[in-house]
């Protein structure tokens, strides 16, 4: 059950009816009053359709709004809510039922998929690409905190019944390939490694390796990514791309659309038309087409597959890229959604300090050395605990921490509790007493209960940190049942 759909519904439906106002669900805003003492859920709804009744010279009071619409879906909604009342006017505040919470306990104690829904059913087929690290180096920990964001996006998704896909974006063409492959044949020859080439400690590792070095290095990444829990349904080649002739295809749509022109040998992209502060190169005057026009032919690859809505993960470098490639796809296909998610980048520290090279090879620190240190759990629960547009301070040691000082042990041990009680009362009688019979335990249902709309609020926002939020309310609760009242006795 999904209470804010529910009730995002029922007041659409008695707005249109008593109004004859145009209030979709999804425009109707539902909040969780900061003070509980105010209820569960609450609306500001009345203050908008007074505003929109006085556009059309219709003046209602703002109370007789509140009040008419309290009357309105009162009665529908009452084996969920055991009071609707009218704050200030215009504010309505719902309270759940002590009936209704002690039933959804009993629900969500039966209910194995208890979060899963259908509310993303037929909402078109989505196409998420994420982490896509350039072949020529190991992952480090910016890679990880792309890989957590686009995982538990997926995740969410796919629990709110949506149709998605995600896709790993292998770059195995272009200058930086052929960099890497001299590098990697000059240390095998005793040769000094252009100086435009890779250094990296691992150049020496691939000399030793037979084996193309791509391809090493992208089983590093899938042997990292596996470790993080992470899994892809497509790992996409650009190299395909050239080799099928997508790349001079998509260059001739444009070409046919008068999306570019000719200037000084090459061909240029108007992206000054679509706000960009400049034109952009699609086709050098060599002939050689730039990583714009590639990445034109890609996403529109992704368009011939069926998708009709693309989210990109990308790290926050990419600023100044996002305007060009999302007018250049649009111009082609307006009916397609594209957007963008920019992550700001991660900061490594140990006890406060900044940490930039790993002590094992004097280079940058790889996710693989960080996953063997503090575990996966931790790293995963640190790159998503912030906004994906906040830059992270990632502390080892305090990912290590085994005190309420780590968030994730704080979520560990609640899980920990909550397991040695239903461990040690397998055998144990049931016990007839109320479900609800305090304070505590009533705000722990309303937490639960909320867990459905939590994860729709992530689909809907593209912002996974929520859950990390949640969690942390609901162990807090947890643990101060849990010191206040014996679960278990003798």
């Amino acid at each position: 059950m999904i209470l804010r759909e529910i009730l995002k519904n029922e007041i659409s439906e008695a707005v249109n009816k008593k109004y004859d106002l145009e209030y979709p669900p999804e425009d109707i805003v539902i909040d969780y009053p900061e003070n509980k003492h105010f209820g569960d859920y609450s609306t500001t709804i009345s203050f908008k359709i007074m505003k929109d009744l006085k556009s059309k010279n219709i003046n209602i009071p703002l109370h007789k709004i509140s009040n008419d619409l309290k009357d309105s879906i009162s009665d529908k909604l009452k084996n969920i809510f055991s009071e609707i009342t009218v704050a200030n006017g215009g504010f309505l505040n719902l309270r759940l039922s002590k009936n209704f919470l002690e039933d959804a306990i009993c629900e969500i104690a039966e209910n194995s998929n208890f979060g899963v829904s259908d509310f993303g059913k037929a909402k078109g087929k989505i196409l998420l690409e994420y982490v896509s690290a350039n072949p020529t180096g190991p992952l480090h920990i910016g890679h990880a905190r792309w890989a957590a964001i686009g995982d538990s996006l997926y995740r969410a998704f796919k629990l709110s019944g949506y149709d998605i896909t995600t896709e790993f974006y292998i770059n195995d063409a272009g200058n930086q390939i052929k960099l890497l492959l001299e590098s990697v044949e000059a240390v095998k020859n005793g040769k000094e490694i252009p100086e435009n080439g890779y250094h990296g400690y691992y150049i020496e590792e691939l000399a030793k390796l037979t084996g193309n070095p791509v391809d090493i290095i992208l089983n590093w990444h899938k042997e990292d990514l596996e470790k993080f829990g992470v899994h892809f349904d497509n790992w996409f080649s650009e190299k395909t791309l050239h080799e099928n002739g997508e790349v001079e295809e998509a260059i001739n749509l444009l070409i046919q659309k008068g999306l570019v022109y000719e200037k000084d040998g090459a061909l240029w992209f108007r992206s000054s038309e679509f706000g960009d502060d400049k034109d952009r190169v699609v086709r050098k005057s060599d002939g050689e087409y730039t990583y714009f026009g590639v990445d034109i032919a890609y996403h529109l690859n992704k368009i011939k597959r069926g998708f009709n809505r693309l989210i990109n993960i990308w790290g926050a470098d990419h600023h100044g890229y996002v305007k060009r490639l999302t007018s250049a796809i649009n111009a082609i296909e307006k009916e397609i959604k594209i957007e963008i998610i920019l992550g700001q980048l991660v900061s490594l520290f140990r006890g406060g300090e900044p940490v930039r090279m790993s002590k094992r090879t004097g280079d940058i620190i790889t996710l693989r050395e960080v996953l063997e240190e503090v575990g996966p759990d931790a790293v995963r629960y640190f790159m998503v605990s912030k906004k994906v547009d906040t830059h992270i301070n990632f502390d080892l040691e305090l990912a290590k921490k085994q005190s309420d000082e780590n968030p994730v042990y704080y979520l560990q041990y609640a899980h920990a509790r909550i397991s040695g009680i239903l461990r040690n009362s397998e055998n144990l009688e049931e016990v007839d007493s109320e479900i609800i019979d305090s304070e505590i335990s009533r705000d722990i249902a309303v937490m639960l209960v909320r867990f459905p709309d939590e994860i729709i609020d992530i689909t809907l926002s593209l912002d996974p940190q929520r859950m990390t939020t949640y969690l942390l309310e609901l162990a807090s609760l947890f643990h101060k049942f849990y010191s206040e009242y014996r679960v278990i006795d003798n």
